[in-house]
């Protein structure tokens, strides 16, 4: 068995196949990240008949002058079930990149090791995967700690939607009631193209460390065989001001009612449904000024956007975000129910992406995570991030200094 290089049909074609298939083991995540820093090769492990057994992509980059680091994203396609197999790749990958002046290659594989929801009370479920941490170890493989929230090259906690069984009625309440309300006042989801990746990062551009041009090549790289969508949340302010004008009118009838029944009988429940009314007709009076600027401004805005990669039986929602200005209208609520309600027909899965994996207050990530929570999503937990070492006196060295933290920290999805 020996390490080989494969050319990017070869590669590709190995993937397109292998279980563990992800859009980040394909040619066109290489050829994104290409222009982030990274080179780039596809390796093979293969036997004595030339048959592939194991595949990667690398993404290679130097770290000091004189050394480099490798990196699998989302992990080598092997079998991790097979010791013998896994342990032979790995002693071959080491001594193939040793020769060449790497220190360590990076892998953090897309293996389930438990999972939980809100039902079980975010308490997990672990399986026999977990085995495969200590058997890792044993090749000297070092498993990094998340020493903090979203501490690691990609979430360790993603939410999952299981499409198949996917339905607005089993959203939580309050979300189903601002999803109907959006639809109330106007929303509607579209499709955008390369020139609107503008508004996506409009969205966005607080809470990424990604230049613009990331996520335009993202989507041009990905669209070329049509495997990405920029879905974007629209509002129609003649929509939205019709119809709020319509519920205006009709609570302006039950208020009414409810000031003619006070006038002859003033007990407390009466007199709070009547200030009930009255708070409903401020708050549409309120909408009814917001849609008629927006009317004023243009008849549509877009006030939310997702770039949604389509990768075999499941999309992956992998970036998203939201006009602050609109939060009234709940976009994020609306962007997040149409993506499910538009691919539930055409895939089985839907990944949210992350979560932070702690479920109590005290999370500095507690909104993101009620957010998807009430989706009612599965939480898998996967197994991490781990360092194959190459060079055990460089490593040990460059831990010691912020070489290896910062360059990481640059890179974290």
């Amino acid at each position: 068995m020996r390490i080989v290089e494969l050319t990017n049909i070869q590669f590709d074609e190995f993937a397109k196949f292998h279980p563990l298939n992800n859009y980040c083991q394909t040619s066109k995540y290489a050829l994104v990240m290409s222009e982030y820093g990274y080179n780039y090769e596809y390796i093979g492990f293969v036997d004595d008949f030339n048959n592939i057994k194991a595949a990667s992509l690398i993404l290679t980059k130097r770290i000091t002058s004189r050394t480099k680091y490798g990196y699998a994203p989302k992990g080598f396609l092997i079998n991790y079930y097979d010791q013998q197999l896994l342990r032979d790749f790995l002693i071959c990958l080491r001594r193939y990149y040793k020769k060449r002046n790497f220190v360590f290659i990076k892998f953090n594989p897309e293996i389930i090791i438990g999972e939980t929801s809100k039902d079980r009370n975010f308490q997990m479920n672990y399986n026999g995967n977990v085995r495969l941490i200590d058997e890792l170890k044993a090749i000297n493989v070092k498993r990094r700690l998340e020493l903090q929230e979203f501490d690691l090259m990609q979430p360790r906690f993603n939410a999952y939607i299981n499409l198949n069984n996917y339905s607005l009625s089993k959203l939580n309440r309050n979300y189903r009631k601002k999803i109907k309300q959006g639809i109330n006042k106007g929303l509607s989801l579209c499709l955008g193209g390369p020139k609107d990746i503008d508004i996506l990062y409009g969205f966005i551009k607080n809470n990424t460390k990604r230049p613009i041009s990331y996520y335009r090549n993202i989507y041009n790289v990905f669209n070329r065989d049509n495997s990405i969508d920029l879905v974007m949340v629209k509002v129609d302010y003649q929509k939205y001001l019709e119809n709020v004008r319509d519920m205006y009118e009709k609570e302006q009838i039950n208020n009414d009612k409810w000031n003619m029944i006070i006038q002859t009988d003033p007990r407390r429940k009466n007199l709070n449904a009547k200030m009930d009314s009255d708070k409903k007709l401020q708050g549409y009076k309120e909408e009814i000024i917001k849609a008629t600027q927006g009317l004023k401004r243009n008849k549509i805005e877009y006030i939310a956007a997702a770039l949604v990669i389509k990768h075999f039986n499941r999309v992956s929602i992998f970036m998203s975000g939201f006009s602050k200005e609109h939060a009234h209208l709940n976009p994020n609520h609306f962007l997040y129910y149409s993506i499910l309600e538009r691919y539930k027909p055409y895939f089985n899965f839907c990944d949210m992406n992350g979560v932070s994996g702690n479920f109590t207050n005290t999370s500095a990530y507690k909104g993101l995570n009620d957010f998807k929570i009430k989706f009612n999503p599965t939480i898998y937990e996967f197994i991490g991030e781990f360092d194959l070492i190459v060079s055990d006196n460089i490593f040990k060295k460059l831990i010691k200094t912020s070489f290896i933290e910062d360059e990481f920290n640059k890179h974290k999805e």
